[in-house]
C-alpha cells in the first residue's frame, strides 16, 4: 500500500539556487502570502551568491555575507531543508531525506519547479575526486582558505627551502570564470600575508592555472582574454595552456603531455555533470533530457511534460536568438522570474511569457583590484572594470543588510590588512561516539539508516516489530550492515539495556570500504542474514514439509558426528581429518562439548608450532559453538538459527552432552 503524503504544496520548487528561489519570489510577488502554497526543498537553508564566493577564498569578504537565509528572501513560502531521494511525476509526489534523525517526508504537488543545478563528477581524472578542493559551496572556500593559511603557518617551520616551496605550490585547474577568480584571489591572498611569515621567501609560494583552451576567459573575446593572461602573470601566477590534468596524486599534478607539477594542494573548477535526481528521471524515461539537462520550452515548461518546469543550471533553455542560455547568474535569475510569472499565468489561465533575455554582458575579478568586463558590447578592464564588477554585483546582492555588510567590508579592506587567523571549519567526521543510557532508543523501525555501530562496552537489543529480540549487541560486536546495504531504512527498533559507549562509522564511509575490500563485503553481507523479518523467518518455516515442522532438533539432526576429544594431540586429530573430512569438529571432554575445532586452525597450528609438535587440542583456539537442545521444534530451530546467522548448531542435552548435529539441509531434508 502506498504512504498517503505527509504534506501538499500548490506550487514545489526543487533547489534554492537563483532559479528557484527567484522563481518563489515572483510567485509571491504576484500571488501575495496566503493565496497558494508553496514549498521550496533545498539541500541548503541558504542561497550561495556564487559571483562572490571566490571573494571569501581570498579574505575579501566574511562567508556569512555571501549567502542568503532562504526563509527570509522568500517569506511567505515553506522552505524544506532536505535532498529529494525520489520523484514520481505520475502520482505527482516527492520523497524528501531530511537528515541523520528524521524520516523521510512524502510531499504531493500540482506544479513543480526543478531547479536544483548540476552536479560535480570528478571520477574522469584518477585521483581527482580524492585530492581536489572544489569551489561550490561557503564551506569549499572556507575550507580553502584555511588550508592555504594552515599551509603557510606549517612551511614557516621548514627548514628546506624545497620542502617549502612543494608545499606552497598551489594548482587551480579550468581557465573559466571561477577558475580565474579563484587562481587571483589565491595570489592576491598570498601576497598580502606573506610578509607575516619571516621564514618564507617571496619566491617560494607559487600558483598555477592550468587551462585546456588557448585563451582564458573566451567568452570575453580575444582582447579581454589577452589582457586577462598578461595581468594574471604580472601579478606572479604560472599559466599554462592546451594541457589537460590527466591525474591527480597526494604531491603531483600530471599533465596530458607528461609533465609533472609538484603540488600539495589542487583547486578544481571543471566537471560539471548532470544532476543525480535529473539524470535519473531522465534515464527512466519521465523526463526529456539533453546532454543530462532538462528540455523545456521558451515559456520553462518541461517539453511534453505538464505542470512541470525547469531553469538554470539544470535545464537547455533556449534563447529568442535560438540558441541556448548560458549558465550564469544573470541568466539563471530571469529564468527562475519568468517561471515564476507563467505559473502564476497557468493557474489564472492567461496567455505564457517567452523568455528574451539575451544577456547584458560578463565580468570577472582577476585579483589585485583589476577585473575585465563586456557590458551592453563594450569591453572594460583594469581597475574601472573592478569597480563595475563590485558596483553591479553589489546591487544584485539580495537584502540592504547584505548590501551594506558587504559594501562596509570592501570599504575596510581599502585601508587595512588582511585577515590571516586560522578558523579551520569543523567537518563531519566518519567516526563518532556516542553514550547511551539503560532505555535510550538508538533508532526505531521506518528511520533512516545512517551508520553502522560497533559496541565498545555495553549491550543493545535489537528487536523486531512483534516485540522479539533478534540479537543483542555486546561489547566487540556490530550492528547496522544489513539496512546500509540494503535500502537504507531500519526495519527494527534498537534500544540499550544498560550503559553503553558505541562507535558510529558513518553509511558513505562503510559503503566505499565495503567496495573497495571485498573481504569485508563478503564479511558484512554475510553477517547481515542474522536480520531477518518475522515475515521472513514465517516463509522460511513455511517451506518446510510439515512432518518436518512437527519435529524436534534431535529427530532432524545427524546422529553420527565425527567429534574429537580434548586430550587428543594435533597429529590424532590430523588423522581424524583424513578418515572423515569435514571443515569444522566437535571439540569434548567427557562427551560435553567444549569448543569446535577448524581444519584450517590446526593446519596454521602446525605451520606455525611446527609439524612435530605434540600439543593437545585444548591449547589450540576454538570457536564457541553454537547450541541447541535436542527438545528445541524444528520452528524455534530455524528462528534461531535464521537469527543467529548460522548455518549449523550442535545438538546437546541438558549437560551439554554431543547428540548430535543439525544443518539447514537437514532442515530442507523432505520440504515440499
Amino acid at each position: 500500500m502506498l504512504e498517503s503524503p505527509a504534506r501538499h504544496f500548490d506550487i514545489a520548487i526543487i533547489g534554492g539556487g537563483f532559479a528557484g528561489v527567484y522563481c518563489a519570489q515572483q510567485i509571491m510577488k504576484r500571488l501575495g502570502v496566503n493565496t497558494l502554497r508553496v514549498g521550496i526543498i533545498a539541500s541548503e537553508n541558504h542561497m550561495v551568491f556564487q559571483p562572490m564566493l571566490a571573494e571569501v577564498v581570498g579574505g575579501s569578504l566574511s562567508p556569512q555575507h555571501v549567502v542568503n537565509p532562504i526563509r527570509l528572501i522568500c517569506k511567505g513560502a515553506d522552505v524544506l531543508k532536505g535532498t529529494v531521494k525520489s520523484l514520481d511525476l505520475q502520482r505527482r509526489v516527492l520523497t524528501v531525506d531530511g537528515g541523520k534523525f528524521s524520516s523521510n517526508v512524502t510531499i504531493s504537488f500540482d506544479h513543480l519547479m526543478l531547479a536544483p543545478g548540476a552536479s560535480v563528477d570528478l571520477r574522469r581524472i584518477p585521483g581527482m575526486s580524492e585530492h581536489a578542493y572544489l569551489m561550490r559551496t561557503v564551506g569549499d572556500a572556507m575550507k580553502l582558505r584555511a588550508t592555504i593559511i594552515s599551509r603557510m603557518e606549517e612551511a614557516n617551520l621548514i627548514t628546506s627551502a624545497q620542502q617549502r616551496r612543494d608545499m606552497l605550490s598551489f594548482v587551480v585547474v579550468g581557465g573559466g570564470y571561477s577558475g580565474v577568480e579563484t587562481a587571483g584571489q589565491i595570489q592576491d591572498l598570498i601576497a598580502g600575508v606573506r610578509q607575516y611569515y619571516d621564514n618564507i621567501a617571496e619566491d617560494e609560494p607559487s600558483v598555477t592555472l592550468v587551462h585546456s583552451g588557448e585563451r582564458l576567459l573566451s567568452m570575453l573575446g580575444e582582447g579581454l582574454g589577452d589582457y586577462t593572461r598578461r595581468c594574471l602573470e604580472k601579478m606572479g601566477l604560472k599559466l599554462i595552456f592546451n594541457k589537460r590534468v590527466r591525474a591527480v596524486t597526494a604531491r603531483t599534478v600530471q599533465l596530458s603531455d607528461g609533465s609533472t607539477i609538484h603540488s600539495h594542494l589542487v583547486v578544481c573548477t571543471v566537471g560539471n555533470a548532470p544532476h543525480p535526481l535529473i539524470q535519473a528521471l531522465g534515464e527512466s524515461g519521465a523526463l526529456p533530457l539533453e546532454r543530462g539537462k532538462l528540455v523545456v520550452e521558451a515559456t520553462g515548461q518541461v517539453k511534453g511534460i505538464d505542470r512541470v518546469w525547469s531553469a538554470g543550471d539544470c535545464a537547455v533553455f533556449p534563447k529568442s536568438d535560438g540558441g541556448k542560455c548560458p549558465e550564469t547568474a544573470q541568466f539563471a535569475m530571469r529564468q527562475g522570474a519568468l517561471v515564476g510569472d507563467n505559473i502564476v499565468a497557468t493557474i489564472a489561465k492567461k496567455p505564457l511569457k517567452t523568455f528574451k533575455f539575451t544577456g547584458l554582458g560578463e565580468l570577472a575579478t582577476i585579483g589585485h583590484r583589476k577585473a575585465v568586463a563586456m557590458v551592453m558590447g563594450m569591453r572594460f578592464s583594469g581597475l574601472l572594470a573592478w569597480f563595475m564588477w563590485r558596483s553591479i554585483y553589489l546591487m544584485k546582492l539580495p537584502g540592504l543588510d547584505r548590501k551594506l555588510r558587504v559594501m562596509a567590508e570592501w570599504t575596510f579592506e581599502l585601508f587595512f590588512p588582511r585577515d590571516i587567523n586560522l578558523l579551520t571549519p569543523s567537518f563531519s567526521s566518519p567516526l563518532g561516539e556516542m553514550h547511551l543510557e539503560s532505555g535510550d532508543s538508538l533508532f526505531r523501525c521506518g528511520e533512516p539508516a545512517q551508520s553502522l555501530y560497533a559496541v565498545k562496552n555495553g549491550c543493545v537489543e535489537i528487536t523486531d516489530a512483534e516485540g522479539h529480540l533478534v540479537k543483542a549487541a555486546r561489547t566487540g560486536e556490530h550492528f547496522g550492515e544489513r539496512a546500509l546495504l540494503g535500502d537504507g531504512v531500519w526495519r527494527f527498533d534498537a534500544t540499550a539495556t544498560e550503559p553503553s559507549e558505541l562507535v558510529a562509522i558513518d553509511g558513505e564511509t562503510f559503503k566505499t570500504l565495503v567496495q573497495s575490500i571485498g573481504s569485508l563485503d563478503s564479511l558484512f553481507r554475510a553477517s547481515a542474514q542474522q536480520y531477518h523479518l518475522p515475515e521472513e523467518i514465517k516463509k522460511t518455516i513455511d517451506a518446510i514439509s510439515e512432518s518436518t515442522r512437527q519435529a524436534k532438533a534431535s529427530d532432524v539432526m545427524t546422529q553420527d558426528v565425527a567429534s574429537l576429544d580434548a586430550s587428543l594431540c594435533i597429529q590424532d586429530a590430523i588423522a581424524e581429518f583424513q578418515s572423515h573430512p569435514h571443515s569444522t569438529y566437535p571439540v569434548t571432554t567427557d562427551g560435553k562439548v567444549v569448543g569446535l575445532l577448524r581444519r584450517s586452525v590446526a593446519y596454521d597450528w602446525l605451520k606455525n608450532h611446527g609439524l612435530t609438535c605434540r600439543d593437545h587440542l585444548k591449547d589450540l583456539p576454538l570457536t564457541t559453538p553454537f547450541r541447541v537442545r535436542g527438545e528445541t521444534p524444528v520452528p524455534e530451530l530455524v528462528q534461531t538459527l535464521m537469527r543467529s546467522g548460522v548455518s549449523k548448531a550442535i545438538v546437546v542435552d541438558g549437560d551439554d552432552r554431543l547428540l548430535g548435529m543439525v544443518t539447514v539441509f537437514d532442515l530442507l531434508r523432505g520440504s515440499r
